[in-house]
């Protein structure tokens, strides 16, 4: 299901950000651009984060960065951002945070198989450490896909 859903155009490398927020916000303009996500869905995913603390923060360097459907998501869509130089978002474990996955989810199910390709892909991590050194979206898209 990601090799349907996302192109090269969906990463982003080498994004400078100023703090979490910033990332978050950065890490949001794909999916905008191609109107996955309304500006809400990205003001959403920051005060989460506020409220609740770094729970996106969901393994060694990565952030899954996302908001409840009615919050603005306009399409199921996932994006990739590497951060350069990374971000603390405030996990204790798992900081600096080098990659963010955006996550546009429109209901409670149609993501699943989504995460699923995911999670796989977070599991290996000669992968992952590929993904980190990325110099291109092609050249990350390759190693995703």
């Amino acid at each position: 299901m990601m090799k349907e859903r996302i192109t090269a155009n969906d990463i982003e490398i080498g994004v400078h950000a100023t703090d979490w927020e910033d990332a978050i916000r950065k890490s949001s303009r794909r999916l905008l651009e191609k109107g996955a996500i309304e500006t809400n869905y990205v003001d959403a995913m920051v005060n989460a984060v506020k409220e609740i603390g770094p729970y996106i923060v969901i393994g060694q360097h990565v952030a899954l960065a996302h908001a409840r459907p009615e919050c603005g998501a306009n399409e199921l869509a996932m994006s990739f951002t590497i951060l350069d130089p990374p971000i603390n978002f405030g996990s204790k474990d798992f900081d600096p945070i080098k990659l963010i996955v955006t996550l546009a989810a429109i209901d409670s199910n149609s993501h699943v198989e989504m995460l699923s390709e995911l999670a796989d892909v977070l599991m290996e991590s000669e992968k992952m450490e590929s993904l980190f050194q990325a110099k291109t979206s092609e050249e990350f898209y390759k190693v995703l896909i």
